[in-house]
């Protein structure tokens, strides 16, 4: 378990079919399945579990806290519901930038960082080692704060925050490269 984070692509002539499962409609109404049809894209792993859906994932984040809490308030409007929420070409941008202004300002310094926890006599205990802390986390803290929250994974300023930061700059560039924001939407969705 954990927090599941994705941007998907769909093609805007699928649209009025996002609120059909496409396993459902193959059984229930084959003729609008066969609308969809040409919209699908497998997902999930061939060798464990596929599946239909009018989404294509282009990125993919694991517990990247503040990345989600960016989302949750520039584009989901403070509801953090796991739902579908449309992100344009200019909030992709948008985060992108404040991605690249926080890695270049931030400084990386030897230091000690949690790396998950064990329990002791019955009282849960940090497993520190050695690692990177981002000596200045003032820019990241303001522009960027982490979120913490049931299984989000670790709200400091780290290393493991310092590469979620840098893996969206590059996830972005990625999507906007890509896609052809006329014919395509993007869609944030996340889980846990």
């Amino acid at each position: 378990m954990g927090l599941d984070m994705y941007l998907n692509k769909i093609h805007i002539d699928a649209l009025p079919y996002m609120e059909h499962d496409p396993e459902d409609t193959a059984k229930d109404n084959p003729d609008l399945y066969a609308e969809m049809k040409p919209h699908l894209h497998m997902q999930g792993t061939p060798d464990l579990y596929e599946w239909e859906s009018l989404f294509q994932k282009v990125g993919y984040w694991r517990k990247a806290n503040q990345i989600h809490n960016w989302f949750v308030e520039n584009v989901q409007e403070g509801e953090d519901d796991c739902e579908d929420y449309e992100v344009t070409e200019e909030q992709l941008r948008e985060l992108r930038d404040i991605c690249i202004t926080v890695a270049t300002q931030t400084v990386m310094v030897p230091g000690r960082i949690c790396n998950g926890y064990h329990y002791k006599n019955g009282v849960m205990k940090p497993i520190m080692e050695e690692g990177k802390i981002i000596l200045n986390p003032e820019v990241a803290k303001e522009l960027l704060p982490t979120q913490s929250g049931f299984f989000f994974g670790s709200t400091d300023y780290d290393e493991h925050y310092h590469k979620d930061v840098t893996d969206t700059i590059k996830i972005i560039n990625d999507v906007l490269e890509q896609t052809d924001f006329s014919q395509h939407a993007i869609y944030y969705r996340a889980s846990w």
